[in-house]
């Protein structure tokens, strides 16, 4: 699992990268209110609602610092294909999920060392090297994504011909990774998910309605409103199993990310029946 998991993940961002050009990075000049509202809510909003969620939590700390792993995470690589189907904007989407990617090399270290100092505190049993989570975090979403889009500039039709395999093919390693993970804490899921269950669907279902909001409140269209909700309720769960198990070395830590791609993927295919209702996709029009 050590070794498989980090090569699995950065498989999985080697299979964005197929798919990317700097156009996507430079979208946010083209659409900036979109972009942006959208990576304000990523980064900087959903660490918040994390930790509005986990007022007055009392459970296991180690749960608490989990949904934050969580919560720091970029968006995931089926946030794009579920924005498609919802009829959103599936350029934003894949656009929000390179720049959240490469900026969690960042991203995720400040807000675990805030997370735990807050949930954790001087007699914490996990040992946080925020060097090594940067370094692994670089080594597993960052590189991968640049060799993908190296691979693309440098020889586009065999980019096109491994795509379509690449996306199937990350989509199971996905998979592979939340089940084996699973299986391995089943127990503790079981057990402890009234616990912290509640807490994971109130993020969930804040961080979509937040993405709604927000876009709605500037105005923007319907597809961007899709492609923003999209992304800020479709975590990357892979790289947050990854950072607890093979960075952190405490495979408690997955718990609330096992559980939380449940409940997303759940949350997710219900907005997705909603959105392409006939009367609400005619009334867009």
């Amino acid at each position: 699992m050590n070794i498989l998991l980090p090569l699995g993940l950065a498989f999985i961002m080697f299979a964005i990268g197929l798919g990317l050009t700097m156009a996507d990075f430079t979208r946010v000049f083209r659409y900036p209110r979109a972009v942006l509202v959208g990576l304000l809510n990523q980064i900087v909003l959903l660490p918040m609602i994390g930790f509005a969620v986990l007022v007055g939590y009392h459970g296991r700390p180690e749960f608490a610092l989990g949904l934050m792993i969580l919560a720091a995470s970029p968006g995931g690589i089926t946030s794009n294909l579920l924005t498609a189907l919802a009829g959103g904007n599936a350029a934003l989407s894949i656009s929000m999920t390179a720049i959240t990617s490469l900026l969690s090399v960042v991203t995720v270290p400040l807000i675990l060392a805030v997370s735990q100092t807050v949930f954790l505190g001087s007699g914490q049993d996990v040992h946080m090297p925020i060097g090594r989570i940067m370094g692994s975090v670089l080594m597993v979403t960052a590189l991968p994504i640049a060799a993908g889009m190296a691979l693309y500039a440098r020889r586009p039709q065999l980019a096109d011909i491994l795509r379509p395999w690449a996306r199937h093919g990350a989509t199971g390693v996905f998979a592979l990774i939340v089940i084996t993970a699973f299986i391995d804490q089943m127990d503790n899921i079981v057990q402890h998910f009234a616990d912290i269950g509640p807490r994971l669907v109130a993020l969930n279902v804040a961080t979509m309605a937040l993405g709604v909001f927000s876009a709605v409140a500037l105005g923007l269209e319907r597809a961007e409103r899709i492609a923003i909700a999209m992304e800020c309720g479709l975590q990357n769960a892979a790289l947050a199993i990854f950072v607890a198990i093979s960075v952190l070395g405490n495979p408690v830590l997955v718990v609330p990310a096992i559980t939380y791609a449940l409940v997303m993927n759940v949350t997710a295919a219900g907005y997705v029946a909603w959105a392409r209702r006939p009367g609400l996709r005619l009334a867009a029009k």
